[in-house]
């Protein structure tokens, strides 16, 4: 499946409208389903289905006729402490259940998942590979490693094509900047409202950063290779402490940011670096967007100065 056929994307939310750009930009016949209108940037250029995920109907449609689907949907962000267990249950495991016996009754060959790096939980070696035990401190990361098995569970039984991208920490253009989850989009919506961040463990933890056109290329390359590994890491390889993000901003504004100190969750994984070698070698992807210089992309499309670095 070298060349972008039909196209379903499941979840037009960060990742997702990204993607679509992407897809769309190349060529490719495009068909999304997400509870939103379609935006006027894309109106005529895709097929968008205002739906719900749980919706048979609604899956049913944007799936018809297609080669791949990437499902890009979840209700849960990894910092979450306290859900809906029987809620967030029905929208993303049951959800994907109904989902999965879709693509079984239309034939659809292929799909794409996006899980996450929260699979891992807490690690004593890293970066962390694909091969290391997984063992979820959020409920977030069960969810995604649970649907990550129900996946592989029909690739064994019916045969499905499936490929899991477990990814580290996407940012960039895009991101919701008062939402629950990206500590780079946070750190900006709060600029832009001159309000202090909150800096939890003093800023400790280390994540690995990964630019959103880093993101979809990576998924984009999963989706065409026909010899992809079915679950492989998507990050940068390197780690960055919370601390040493705040200063990355602060050394582009050429200002300090405020910080208000306070306490780790139980649900923070303290150090989550990817080991990136199998996306090198199974998919021939390394992430190209330095991630100061993604910093510097996301500031300026929010329209923020930054007298210390080069436009």
């Amino acid at each position: 499946m070298d060349a972008r056929g039909k196209v379903a994307v499941l979840g037009a939310g960060f990742i997702g409208l990204n993607l679509v750009r992407r897809l769309a930009g190349a060529g490719a016949d495009v068909a999304i389903l997400d509870h939103n209108e379609v935006p006027a940037e894309l109106s005529g250029r895709v097929r968008w289905i205002s739906g719900e995920f749980a919706d048979p109907k609604a899956v049913e449609q944007v799936l018809e006729g297609a080669d791949v689907a990437f499902h890009l949907i979840s209700s849960t962000v990894p910092g979450d402490e306290h859900v809906e267990v029987s809620r967030e249950l029905s929208d993303n495991i049951f959800a994907t259940l109904g989902f999965l016996e879709v693509c079984e009754r239309l034939a659809v060959p292929r799909v794409v998942f996006a899980s996450s790096s929260s699979v891992y939980g807490q690690q004593a070696s890293v970066p962390i590979a694909e091969t290391a035990v997984t063992d979820p401190i959020s409920s977030h990361g069960i969810q995604k490693l649970a649907i990550e098995k129900y996946l592989l569970l029909h690739r064994f039984h019916r045969g499905l094509d499936v490929r899991i991208a477990r990814l580290s920490n996407p940012f960039g253009p895009g991101q919701r900047l008062y939402g629950r989850q990206g500590f780079i989009a946070l750190t900006i919506g709060h600029l832009l409202n001159n309000e202090p961040i909150l800096l939890r463990d003093g800023g400790r933890p280390i994540r690995d950063f990964l630019y959103i056109d880093d993101v979809t290329e990576a998924l984009d390359r999963l989706a065409r290779r026909d010899d992809a590994p079915s679950v492989v890491n998507v990050g940068s390889g390197t780690g960055y402490s919370l601390r040493q993000m705040v200063a990355m901003i602060e050394e582009a504004i050429q200002r300090p940011i405020g910080c208000i100190p306070g306490e780790p969750r139980r649900a923070d994984i303290t150090v989550s670096v990817l080991d990136v070698t199998l996306a090198a070698t199974g998919i021939g992807f390394r992430s190209v967007v330095p991630v100061r210089t993604g910093l510097l992309r996301t500031l300026h499309h929010y329209g923020i100065a930054t007298p210390g670095a080069p436009p």
